[in-house]
């Protein structure tokens, strides 16, 4: 259903494919399955059974401490170092541990003295700010009261469970790993718990050379270290309330205990899953044949609260969780906070690669917000009403991809970036395809945007092409932004209308890179508007006019609105204005006819293209390639300047038409967007001539030699410019052909070694009517560029 047969409110708001339409996970069998192998580590017992508490597994508790598993805090490897009347021994931290958060703790203080006690490392350089403010200026005298004589003893209880809730060793998810662990919901409550109160070992470091360097924080003294200087830093008292809130929560359930008028049972399974998409698996994508798939946008509501059913994007840090125990408080640490369970995922998983991703399935939110980074708040408990599976795995996931950070966010458009963005969403929005989930939707929004700066047209489209890939309709939320909405969904409509592959639009994109170099003001929408548009006038600019061609070629010019040089409109071009023939006169009458038709103009910020009039018939708004494939003849123009920086600077016209023998060729050494990552390190050279088939009244055994000069090395302002530039040299081809001529005929007529030139210049003063033809440089017309 389209968003024409909704009501006027619910347009402003929304359009596309109704998002009740869209594929989703309810009522289907999750992935990955719960069963124990090589690649999936379940902690608990199997079956679990209906509504039932899964039980740990084993019963009795497995230490491992090695560089494989997670380091626990109850392991008998985990020695403190003591220091007793000048006596130097080694104990198990784990009894000082038990012994230190056993003792009354009335204050937070006491508990900072409590957790120093078994991180005596760290005596002089800890110091707890907010801890000790958010219990003295944030909360009130009952608040506080309650929280240490009521809530803390729960938290402490729950992390000494932890030899006998977590008895099987973690494994750690490394790079390169394929890998899933599941846990029960009160596993990772008893984990999070010992984050809280800091008792993980070697995680505290976070120098190079540590053990941990490669993996995000999971103790929460990180948190608890920073300072409210301002109104503008409350947002981290928030963040302690989304803590606290989770904590009642877990520590009240499964005893019966009330909370808002319902007991709570947590019995639930989490998945945390790594995936690594290896070379071979990787899509070529300027091959692909796929075409983009169903979008549902809107600027109203959230991944979370909307995507329901759908694999939900994390825009993540490559340290998954990214400054969610800092100062971070955008889209993924959000998420985080108001969804603890995934805070779990730092505790074992070593950051990202560029084809990697991490997914975790069956979460539960707890708390319910609003606002966004300094302005965030907790609003209150959040009853999930989500689904679950029969094993009471939660219809939830989340997918968390990274996108890169840009210091200049021009260099987003080039080849290496824009392959690796695109193979690092696939990684993610390709995750379960061989399982009864492989269509679910994707819900995302302004992925890798913000403060990564990446632009948002590019990133839409780089997340558009990876869910075509993978054969997944789209959910995007563009959080309020209207304009980014419009935008967004005409370059959908545009692309999809017209059949265009992701194939053809990730060569657009190569191209791109180039034209920022000259056009800055274009924006990536405008220039793939223009690119296309442009296939379908070269077919008149090589006199190959045929009605049907002419009809799709005007209804791209009612399609597109052609983007502004710097210093002036241009002119339509006109090629065939010498030719004699019948069609040619047809061809440049309908041409001058659709050139001075009334289509508003877009400007350099503007992506939206206008709607095509209802004289154009729907049989011909098909395949615009296609159709110039079968009627045209093939013409690909690639030009390069060289620049004396390191990295190549591409520019590519837009203008090209496919052969009809064949599907359009792009240079060999376009090929680098189809390499891994890990094998590519520099950018090549794509290396041309910028060229335009003219036809003109000479004779073609003539002129089948002409090879012209790269026009890019003149300042053309227009395409007329450009066509004079062809003709001027065509016609100083053929002056030198008769000049080669008249010097050969001389020789021949002479039987002097001397006098040769002389016979040639009377010759020539004579055939010319006693003047001699001057022939100018072409560099005469146009200024060369400095």
């Amino acid at each position: 259903m389209e968003s024409d047969n909704i009501s006027n409110n619910e347009t402003k708001n929304w359009k596309g494919t109704n998002k009740s339409l869209l594929p989703r996970s309810f009522g289907k069998r999750l992935f990955p399955s719960l069963k124990p192998s090589s690649e999936h580590t379940l902690l608990f017992k199997i079956p679990i059974g209906i509504n039932k508490i899964p039980e740990p597994y084993p019963k009795e508790y497995c230490d491992s401490w090695d560089d494989n598993h997670v380091k626990m805090p109850c392991s008998k490897h985990n020695l403190f170092l003591v220091h007793e009347n000048d006596k130097s021994s080694k104990k198990n931290r784990w009894d000082i541990i038990t012994n230190s958060l056993l003792k009354p703790i009335s204050s937070s203080e006491e508990l900072e003295k409590a957790i120093i006690s078994y991180n005596s490392k760290y005596k002089n350089q800890w110091r707890f700010y907010l801890l000790h403010s958010f219990f003295d200026e944030c909360l009130n005298e009952e608040e506080t009261e309650e929280f240490f004589n009521n809530l803390l003893p729960k938290i402490i209880k729950l992390a000494l469970k932890l030899p006998t809730l977590v008895t099987k060793p973690i494994p750690l998810l490394k790079q390169t790993h394929n890998h899933s662990i599941s846990l029960s919901q009160m596993q990772i409550a008893c984990l999070l718990a010992n984050a809280f109160l800091c008792t993980f070992p070697h995680r505290n470091v976070s120098s190079s050379k540590s053990e941990y360097s490669e993996y995000p924080h999971i103790n929460f003294n990180g948190l608890f270290q920073l300072m409210v200087t301002s109104s503008a830093d409350h947002y981290l008292y928030e963040k302690l309330k989304c803590i606290i809130c989770y904590f009642k929560k877990v520590t009240s359930a499964n005893s019966g205990e009330q909370i808002n008028n319902n007991s709570y049972i947590l019995n639930g399974i989490v998945t945390y899953s790594r995936r690594r998409l290896p070379s071979g698996d990787l899509p070529y994508w300027l091959q692909s044949t796929k075409k983009l798939t169903n979008l549902y946008i809107t600027s109203d509501g959230t991944i979370e609260d909307n995507g329901d059913g759908m694999l939900q994007v994390d825009f993540a840090n490559k340290f998954i969780g990214g400054g969610v125990l800092g100062h971070g408080s955008v889209q993924e640490e959000i998420r985080f906070l108001i969804c603890p369970e995934l805070l779990l995922s730092q505790l074992f998983s070593e950051k990202m690669l560029h084809t990697e991703a991490i997914i975790i399935t069956g979460v539960e939110r707890f708390s319910d917000y609003s606002g966004y980074a300094d302005s965030f708040v907790w609003k209150g408990v959040h009853l999930d009403v989500t689904p679950v599976d029969e094993n009471n795995r939660r219809y939830t996931t989340v997918v968390a991809i990274d996108a890169l950070y840009y210091s200049d966010p021009n260099t987003q458009f080039k080849i290496k970036n824009l392959r690796r963005e695109l193979h690092k969403s696939f990684a993610g929005f390709s995750w379960g395809q061989e399982s009864e989930c492989f269509n679910v939707a994707i819900a995302t929004g302004n992925w890798g945007c913000g403060a990564f700066r990446g632009d948002s047209h590019l990133k839409s489209l780089l997340q558009l092409m990876s869910a075509a890939q993978a054969n997944r309709d789209v959910a995007y939320f563009t959080f309020g932004d209207t304009k980014l909405l419009d935008s967004i969904y005409s370059m959908h409509t545009f692309l999809k209308s017209q059949n265009i592959t992701v194939g053809e639009v990730c060569s657009i994109l190569i191209k791109y890179y180039a034209c920022l170099e000259t056009m800055p003001c274009v924006s990536v929408h405008d220039y793939i508007y223009d690119a296309f548009a442009n296939k379908a006038r070269q077919v008149l600019d090589n006199n190959e006019y045929k009605p049907k061609i002419f009809t799709q070629y005007l209804q791209n010019q009612l399609l597109r609105n052609n983007y502004k040089a710097e210093e002036s409109n241009t002119e339509v071009l006109q090629a065939s204005k010498n030719s004699n023939t019948e069609d040619d006169k047809t061809s440049e009458q309908l041409y001058s006819l659709s050139s001075s038709s009334n289509v508003e103009s877009r400007s350099c910020s503007s992506s939206n293209p206008p709607e095509s009039t209802p004289e154009v018939s729907h049989s011909t708004s098909s395949n615009i390639i296609k159709s110039i494939s079968e009627e045209s003849q093939s013409l690909l123009s690639l030009s390069t300047i060289k620049s004396s920086s390191d990295d190549s600077k591409y520019c590519l016209n837009t203008t090209f038409i496919e052969s009809p023998s064949k599907k359009l060729q792009l240079s060999s050494s376009l090929s680098i967007i189809e390499s891994t990552p890990e094998k590519v390190e520099e950018e090549p050279k794509l290396i041309g001539v910028d060229s335009i088939d003219v036809t003109y009244d000479i004779d073609k055994q003539e002129t089948q030699d002409v090879k012209f000069l790269p026009v890019n090395q003149f300042r053309l302002k227009n395409d007329e410019e450009r066509t004079m530039c062809i003709k001027q040299q065509k016609n100083s081809w053929l002056q030198l052909n008769d000049s080669k001529k008249d010097f050969q005929s001389a020789i021949e007529k002479s039987s002097a070694v001397t006098g040769q030139l002389s016979i040639l210049k009377r010759d020539r003063e004579e055939q010319d009517g006693g003047k001699r033809v001057v022939k100018r440089k072409i560099s005469d017309y146009f200024s060369p560029k400095r």
